[in-house]
This record gives C-alpha cells, sequence and structure tokens, in this order.
C-alpha cells in the first residue's frame, strides 16, 4: 500500500477504523480479501507474485490489523537492505498474532534485513504501531486519534502526499468520532480514498502526491475501509479497482 489512515480509539463503537488504498503495477497480479485459513480467522488479500499480503484483519473476535507499506529509496539510510523475501509475509506473520506485543516479540526474532524497506502498521485495541527496518528493527508508536501512513518516515514532513490526505481524513474523523453505523462511515471514507486533489504545486511528481493515484501501468488499483468493532467483530469493505470509479462491496 502507499496511503493508510487508522483511526485509533477515536470511536467507542469501532477503536480500529482502517482506510487504505493499494498503489501496485496494474498488471501485477493478485486476490482480493476473503477469510483464508492460513493464519486461521483471517481476512486478506493475496499477492500472487510473491506471496503475502498487503492488509488484512483477524476475523475470529479478537481485534487486530496489520498492513504492509513499501518506503520510497528517498526515505531509506545509506545501506539499507535491499531484501531476499517478500515484505507481504510479515503482514501474514503479524496476522497471525492475537495482540501488538506478540507481534513484536516475532519481528524481535527474526532478521529484518532479509527484507526490503517497509513499514509494517499493527494494530490491536489498545496499541497501534508502525515497525520498519531502515536501520536495524526500529518501532514508532502511534498516539490515539488520526495517523495517515504513507511510504516515508512515518512523520517525515516531506510528504506531499500525506499533506493532501491529512485535512481530508481529518473532516471524516468526525463521522468516526460519532460513531456512526458503518454504511455512513463507509462512504465518507470512500469519498476521501478517491481523492485527486494534490497536495503541492502541479510537477512531475503530482500523480503520486494524490491519494487516488493514475500514473499510466502504475496506480491505485483497490481500496479497503476496515472497522474493528468493541465486541471483536469485523466489517471489511473492498474496493477491486481505483475507489474513485469502483464501487466498494462488503467483504465481511
Amino acid at each position: 500500500m502507499c496511503t493508510l489512515a487508522v483511526y485509533h480509539r477515536v470511536s467507542e463503537r469501532y477503536p480500529i477504523v482502517v482506510a487504505a488504498n493499494r498503489d501496485e503495477f496494474l498488471a501485477r497480479p493478485a486476490e482480493a480479501p476473503r477469510l483464508r485459513d492460513d493464519p486461521p480467522g483471517t481476512i486478506w488479500g493475496k499477492d500472487l507474485d510473491a506471496g503475502g499480503t498487503w492488509l488484512g484483519a483477524r476475523a475470529d473476535g479478537r481485534v487486530l490489523v496489520a498492513g504492509l507499506l513499501n518506503r520510497r529509496p528517498e526515505a531509506l539510510a545509506p545501506g539499507s537492505p535491499t531484501g531476499t523475501r517478500s515484505r507481504g509475509l510479515l503482514t501474514t506473520m503479524a496476522l497471525g498474532a492475537a495482540t501488538v506485543v506478540e507481534v513484536r516479540e516475532s519481528m524481535r526474532a527474526i532478521d529484518v534485513s532479509e527484507f526490503g524497506p517497509f513499514n509494517l502498521f499493527v494494530a490491536d485495541s489498545d496499541v497501534a504501531t508502525v515497525f520498519d527496518n531502515d536501520d536495524g528493527l526500529q518501532e514508532t508508536l502511534l498516539e490515539p486519534g488520526l495517523t495517515v501512513l504513507t511510504n516515508l518516515d512515518v512523520r517525515d514532513p516531506r510528504c506531499p502526499r500525506r499533506a493532501a490526505a491529512a485535512e481530508r481524513f481529518g473532516d471524516a474523523g468526525a463521522i468516526v468520532a460519532r460513531s456512526e453505523d458503518v454504511e455512513t462511515l463507509v462512504r465518507a471514507l470512500e469519498a476521501v480514498l478517491g481523492d485527486h486533489d494534490a497536495g503541492i504545486e502541479p510537477g512531475p511528481e503530482a500523480p503520486f502526491s494524490r491519494i487516488c493515484v493514475h500514473a499510466g501501468e502504475y496506480g491505485t488499483r483497490s481500496a479497503s475501509i476496515i472497522a474493528c468493532a468493541a465486541d471483536g467483530s469485523v466489517e471489511y469493505f473492498h474496493a477491486e479497482g481505483p475507489p474513485c470509479t469502483t464501487e466498494f462491496e462488503r467483504v465481511l
């Protein structure tokens, strides 16, 4: 993914709400999200090229969401890993855990230099955090509220896409905070995910400063909205195409 907004502990009804766009080469084969047996009781879409997933959630009463964002080269320190293993496998590993604490223990037990540069987002009812491997294993805890993640550092001020997205997702946050019904919530977030307004002046990078990206063979090829309720139930909606033109359908 290249844009992920998380509302963590903003709503009493839905302690985790995630809205995310997957930006990828349009020809790369993938399978839409569905219930999976590996790990058991999870829901996620599958990358058919390298395995693993870009986003998923537990669907067995345990509240946990995980998402993977590939980091852009200009965000990286010299000597950053190039990776020999699929980063999407980190997401499926995280989904096999019951809590962020379990994910943290698993991340400490693996060699993160085997993976290309990543931001791995994980949240449960209590904690939201981002792991990265820019300089060994690093972790950034997220404060309760809205956080917009991209393929740069969590708090990188250079990111034009975050500048474009933060205000729009912030406006939608009022609906999340009021614990509106999920249909109202989805309508508000799908409008943001399909937004084409740039956060910077037009130029060579303009397509990539937008929330919904169209850049020839590359762009926003799918989008998902996940609402995890306080009782452990999950409501998962997915658009198997650009969210500006594709209707979101309920997966769970």
